[in-house]
């Protein structure tokens, strides 16, 4: 199809002044009257934020460590690059198509220099061709409307024209059923690509389909193939971190995550979940080093959230750096701390209390009832239960052990739920709670099921 330039935004992001000069030439010869710049990462991540161009043509290679490759990432993952917008990487790297061949997020196209002007003017039309192709599914899958998505897709792919775009129909099949929650499909339609053609990207959605059902083992299996085949496919590294926090195993996981960290050091997505990793590792110092670069270097406006601030506070605290956890607390204003949802003002109160009992622990007090009574994420709950024991609030701190030892993350955060209790001199307590779960979990599966 034929695109008219005329009402197109196109930014070209390239450090080089007489390379962007020579796309720009090429785009208004096109006939495009709008043509931006941005020398760098930071540069493209305001301009983008802005105002979205409608074509991005990014050099792969952006100065001071960052790639085209990362900061598509992050545009993706931040939300801030819609699907109707192309993206094409130009790049010099004869060997990226082995980079794109592995990556989970990829580029809507790529062409390698040197170029003719001819060659990318047909690239581009030819991803617009697929763009108009899915544009109906866009808009269905940015409403969330994922049945609607799904039928269109399902409608369309058969077609001749959607033959074309086979793969890319069961990719995003698959993403929307996972966004869904709709594991099993989602582990289908990944495996019927397999079945054609072995992407990394898809063996790890079949595993993270099977991690989504709680067969981590096989999770486990799954990754670990894509991990051996494609060592620079660092998306990959994460899912299997996941995968073993899942199973309890947080020494590899931070092994593996540390490893992926220091190939790709401004990755702070990768930085928070190595926090974690190391956190329920007992590894206190490298989580709070993590958290600590997250905090003060992850300049993508409006990254660092509420949660991240909690999480350094929450890696002091278990670095027994109460004075540093407190101050870091005590920058969140007052306004902010209340009108947080209940998870997070239970972590902050929670964390307050035991980094500054004299400022925490009456506030902490007063939340009691809503804790008892409330369901809760497995992160929050540990933090009650940490400053229950402290304050030797026993009701409340078996309260939540008992739950976190009969949910789902009770292998992830069973270390961590001993430890506190081993702390207060109280293992025999936290053996009866573990009889009490498993001996409730063995009344539950024997119960008859109805007629």
């Amino acid at each position: 199809m034929a695109i008219d330039y005329r009402n197109k935004r196109f930014l070209v992001i390239d450090d080089q002044p007489m390379a962007r000069e020579s796309l720009r030439a090429i785009a208004q010869t096109a006939g495009a009257f709008t043509v931006d710049f941005a020398p760098g990462y930071q540069d493209a991540i305001f301009k983008i934020r802005n105002n979205c161009p409608d074509i991005i043509l990014c050099d792969y290679v952006l100065g001071e460590g960052r790639s085209g490759q990362q900061l598509l990432e992050e545009l993706r993952r931040f939300n801030m690059l819609p699907d109707e917008t192309i993206f094409m990487m130009v790049t010099g790297e004869q060997s990226y198509e082995q980079v794109v061949a592995a990556v989970e997020l990829v580029p809507d196209d790529y062409i390698i220099k040197p170029f003719s002007p001819d060659k990318l003017m047909l690239r581009l039309e030819r991803v617009a061709a697929k763009k108009d192709f899915f544009a109906e599914f866009y808009r269905e899958k940015r409403k969330q409307e994922y049945e609607k998505a799904l039928a269109i897709l399902a409608a369309r792919k058969d077609s001749d024209e959607g033959r074309a775009y086979r793969f890319e129909s069961l990719r995003q099949e698959a993403e929307v059923h996972l966004a869904a929650g709709n594991a099993e499909k989602a582990e289908v339609a990944y495996r019927g690509i397999l079945e054609k053609y072995e992407f990394p990207w898809a063996r790890a959605g079949v595993a993270k389909s099977l991690h989504q059902q709680n067969r981590l083992s096989e999770a486990r299996e799954e990754i670990e193939k894509v991990v051996a085949a494609a060592p620079n496919y660092f998306d990959a590294s994460d899912v299997k971190a996941n995968i073993c926090m899942a199973q309890g195993e947080h020494e590899e996981a931070q092994k593996v995550l540390d490893a992926a960290a220091k190939k790709t050091p401004r990755n702070y997505l990768r930085k928070r979940l190595l926090a974690e990793a190391a956190e329920l590792n007992g590894d206190t110092e490298t989580a709070r080093a993590a958290m600590a670069d997250v905090v003060a270097n992850d300049t993508m406006p409006g990254a660092v959230s509420t949660e991240d601030q909690l999480s350094l506070a929450r890696t002091q605290v278990g670095a027994n750096d109460l004075i540093s956890a407190e101050k870091v607390l005590l920058l969140m204003r007052e306004a902010e701390v209340m009108n947080m949802e209940l998870a997070h003002q239970a972590s902050y109160l929670a964390l307050l209390a035991v980094a500054s009992p004299e400022k925490g622990k009456k506030r902490f007090a007063g939340l009691r009832p809503a804790l008892l009574a409330s369901p809760l994420p497995s992160i929050s709950r540990v933090d009650i239960l940490r400053a229950a024991l402290a304050v030797d609030d026993r009701e409340l701190a078996d309260g939540q052990a008992r739950e976190l030892m009969s949910g789902e993350d009770a292998k992830k955060v069973f270390g961590t739920v001993r430890k506190l209790y081993a702390l207060q001199g109280r293992e025999n307590d936290f053996r009866e709670i573990q009889r009490q779960v498993a001996l409730q979990r063995i009344h539950h599966d024997e119960a008859p099921t109805g007629s």
